[in-house]
């Protein structure tokens, strides 16, 4: 019998391979209640699957959404392999990125935690994973911060391509999103004055 193999364990969930599939399994909080743990975890592992599957059916690239079990708390999803962008960055793939992220705000989903650490590279091809914190909103705010998280993001990982790597992400996203980017410019841009404002004090 195939045993499970085991990717990582976080917070929020364990990660593990069974028979060529990865299942996402949320885990228990034991400082909540049984039952709003139970309630929580069950949300939100609907969500998450909701969110993959409507990106994976617009053409957007991420893992195959193959079943969700409300039982366990889990999602199965195709395998995508161990290469992580972040090990293997490029600012060449910046673009790529832009366009990818563009599509899947143009359809009202919203990642929540967009870093270089939740996306994978698989037959030379980028990967969005992880919609654990992911929401769906057509708010240009909510899609300006899932853009500066990444900003953040690429500042503390990769600090000496950072500010060529976004630009170039940027620019991509911009011309993939079209006209309607105006508005989450100028949130981005509140958003990074707030930034600032903060710091210097």
């Amino acid at each position: 019998m195939e045993s499970k193999r085991i990717i990582s364990v976080g917070a929020e969930s364990a990660i593990y391979l069974y028979k060529g599939t990865i299942v996402k399994e949320r885990v228990k909080k034991l400082y909540r209640i049984k039952e709003i743990d139970e309630s929580i975890r069950k949300r939100r592992t609907r969500l998450e699957f909701s969110l993959m599957k409507r990106a994976f059916e617009s053409g957007i690239r991420v893992p195959a959404p193959i079943k969700i079990s409300e039982d366990n708390y889990s999602i199965y999803m195709g395998y995508l392999g161990n290469e992580r962008f972040k090990d293997n960055f490029s600012v060449d793939r910046m673009s790529e990125l832009g366009e990818e992220v563009a599509k899947m705000h143009k359809i009202g989903i919203v990642h929540g935690d967009l870093t270089t650490a939740n996306l994978m590279l698989k037959d030379d091809k980028l990967y969005l994973i992880d919609f654990g914190l992911g929401m769906y909103s057509n708010k240009d705010e909510d899609k300006a911060t899932d853009i500066f998280l990444l900003k953040n993001a690429l500042s503390t990982r990769h600090p000496k391509e950072s500010e060529i790597a976004f630009k170039s992400f940027l620019k991509s996203y911009r011309h993939a999103y079209g006209k309607q980017f105006k508005g989450i410019e100028t949130h981005l841009k509140d958003i990074e004055s707030r930034r600032r404002y903060n710091e210097s004090y």
